[in-house]
């Protein structure tokens, strides 16, 4: 049987990267039980071991909620692969989550969920719209339609 991990990745002190925990907060005892929601906060590396056992004993797919740079209007949510991940994140964590990843692949199918940040810095608050980003992409996520989440496209403009 294959069953979903969600990691919820992000610090909660620095306003709109805490979007990931603020799911966390929403989902925590409400996953059905093919969804295992885990709050990594800023520190993914501490979850390799339970997800390494994880893919030993089922198939696995590995979902990352974190906030990402990717040049679009506050709350907004992409959906992309961990490599395009590597060029937008966010990054409050330590490690890159590719890099972390890296050893786990190609046993380990990883979807990685963007919310675009509307604000940065110091502060225990989601913005309005990274807020309404996350109510809306909780039950989504709970339901198992994280498919139905719009491709992250990269601006191919000319620089």
């Amino acid at each position: 049987m294959r069953h979903t991990v969600l990691w919820c990745v992000g610090n909660p002190l620095l306003q709109d990267d805490g979007a990931g925990p603020a799911l966390f907060t929403i989902l925590e005892g409400a996953a059905p039980g093919q969804l295992r929601v885990v709050n990594c906060e800023t520190t993914p590396e501490n979850y390799i071991a339970p997800l390494t056992r994880a893919i030993r004993n089922d198939s696995v797919h590995l979902l990352i909620v974190d906030a990402a740079e990717m040049g679009l209007p506050g709350g907004a949510v992409r959906r992309m692969r961990l490599d395009e991940f590597a060029g937008v994140a966010f990054g409050t964590h330590g490690i890159p989550l590719p890099l972390l990843l890296a050893p786990l692949l190609p046993e380990l199918e990883v979807t990685v969920l963007g919310i675009q940040p509307a604000r940065r810095g110091f502060g225990d608050s989601l913005s309005p719209e990274v807020s309404l980003a996350v109510e809306t992409l909780a039950p989504l996520l709970l339901e198992g339609r994280w498919d139905e989440v719009e491709a992250y496209q990269e601006n191919c403009s000319p620089r």
